[in-house]
């Protein structure tokens, strides 16, 4: 549970809006406001504004654990800006290019902010702010010796941003004008469904009114409506006034007049602090402290050397839970990993071995991969080769290696039979060789051949020099062999 706190400064006074967050919602706590005397030429001084502050952080239950505040409009530049869609990534680089000839200083003396206020299919459009860094650093220098250092620095009318998360539904679906009428200025800003789309402040607000130049503020108004209805196409139906005129019909009335729009109050939650007619003066103070509940990027100038000392001390804080909640995270996934790595590997098991007995069914052999049966299956069926799986050259062959190699050996006659499929048959060799003995071991040599089954020796006869004549009947059966050769179709 946190207690933000959503603090308004004008030369005149100091309002405050004490919103309570929690994991369920939000609920306004309490509305609180302290006078200030007003100048005309400054604002006030710093003793009275410390007493001012310190007033209104006397009316909530405890110290906020965060303040938002906000810079003046009339300290900075803001306006609408159209880039090309494709530097969305990169708009922190490209804008303060984009904004350098078209401020009155120098961008890089400057603190650059901006939010997405719409985009197509081939443009974004931007509402960026510039501001002098030196004026940022009063502000925030003056607003931390008053006792309050804010987490966040909104900028002029941009700091009704948060009002479509506070209000919800009732803003939903419209666009609506809200219009703050300063002592010397008029913040000038834009909701469409909710969120901030157009922000100015024109010069000239209550002092206008009281020094009877109210023309000249009601012309300003009608020239910034003007401006917005050339850059924008969302038509306002409604005008929120906000501030010291709130309560006033007449300003009402007169705001009707001169931009043709009904103009109301914001329908504020009701707190403590103020009654139903004095709570419209709080709506930027309850804006600011329901950017802490707002989604998406907002316009900050707590940038860089500014950014709040608070957010980092915050984590460090937190720092032992943040470990503890990572190393959770970082658990939990991996217990994960595994659990999926385990049922991925089961199911891998299972389709290796369903893939193995399709591809014996139907390749007539086992692949145990995706890339092996690929590749069987681009190589198609394999069938038997249709010649014979021993034939008479493979009879010549196993004759040939059976002769020993000191034998000289001559061949007169040689008869093969062998069947169609090349498992039966015979073959009678004829030849001569130097001796009996030699004979022999030609015989032995072709018993030794898996395929000769049987040798019958036949007759022997004496042959020119001394050499024998010999005849040899020889069975062949390969019933065992497996084939030699295959060829795939």
């Amino acid at each position: 549970m946190s207690l933000v706190l959503g603090l308004e400064v004008t030369p005149r006074v100091v309002r405050a809006a004490f919103l309570r967050t929690t994991l369920r919602g939000s609920e306004m706590e309490r509305y609180a406001e302290a006078p200030l005397p007003y100048s005309p030429e400054s604002e006030s001084e710093q003793s009275l504004l410390e007493a001012a502050v310190a007033q209104v952080l006397r009316e909530g239950t405890r110290a906020p654990d965060r303040i938002i505040a906000s810079l003046s409009g009339d300290a900075a530049s803001l306006r609408l800006i159209e880039l090309p869609a494709g530097v969305e990534k990169k708009v922190a680089e490209v804008l303060p290019g984009e904004l350098g000839a078209l401020l009155p200083f120098d961008v890089e003396e400057a603190v650059v902010d901006y939010q997405v206020v719409g985009r197509d299919d081939t443009t974004i459009q931007l509402m960026a702010v510039a501001a002098p860094r030196q004026t940022v650093a009063n502000r925030l220098r003056e607003l931390q010796a008053a006792g309050a250092d804010p987490r966040e620095l909104a900028v002029g009318a941009a700091a009704f941003d948060g009002l479509g998360a506070l209000l919800g539904e009732s803003l939903a679906d419209k666009t609506v004008l809200v219009i703050d009428v300063g002592p010397t200025s008029t913040d000038f800003a834009v909701l469409t469904n909710g969120r901030c789309t157009f922000a100015r402040t024109v010069s000239g607000g209550l002092d206008l009114v009281e020094s009877g130049r109210r023309g000249q503020l009601g012309a300003a108004l009608q020239h910034t409506f003007a401006s917005y209805k050339a850059q924008r196409s969302d038509a306002p139906s409604l005008i929120l006034l906000s501030g010291e005129t709130a309560p006033m019909e007449s300003a009402r009335q007169w705001l009707t007049e001169q931009l043709g729009i009904e103009c109301g109050v914001a329908p504020l939650p009701p707190a403590p602090g103020a009654d139903e007619e004095m709570r419209p003066k709080f709506t930027k103070a309850a804006a600011l402290a329901a950017r802490a509940i707002s989604r998406g990027r907002q316009i900050d100038l707590r940038q860089g050397e500014f950014a709040s000392a608070a957010a980092a001390s915050q984590i460090r804080k937190h720092l032992r839970l943040i470990a503890v909640c990572s190393a959770a995270v970082i658990l939990a996934f991996s217990v994960s990993l595994l659990a999926r790595y385990r049922v991925a590997r089961a199911e891998h098991e299972g389709l290796t071995a369903r893939l193995t007995e399709v591809s014996q069914d139907l390749l007539i052999e086992e692949a145990h991969s995706a890339l092996h049966a690929r590749e069987l299956l681009t190589a198609g069926a394999r069938i038997d080769d249709p010649l014979p799986r021993f034939d008479a050259y493979d009879v010549l062959e196993g004759i040939s290696v059976s002769i020993p190699a000191d034998i000289q050996h001559d061949t007169r006659r040689l008869l093969i039979e062998i069947d169609d499929e090349g498992d039966n048959g015979r073959f009678e060799i004829q030849g001569t060789v130097g001796s009996i003995a030699e004979r022999d071991r030609l015989v032995d040599g072709l018993k030794a051949h898996p395929c000769f089954a049987e040798v019958e020796k036949g007759s022997i006869s004496t042959a020119v020099a001394d050499r024998k004549d010999y005849k040899l009947v020889v069975r062949v059966r390969c019933d065992d062999t497996p084939s030699k050769t295959r060829k795939e179709k």
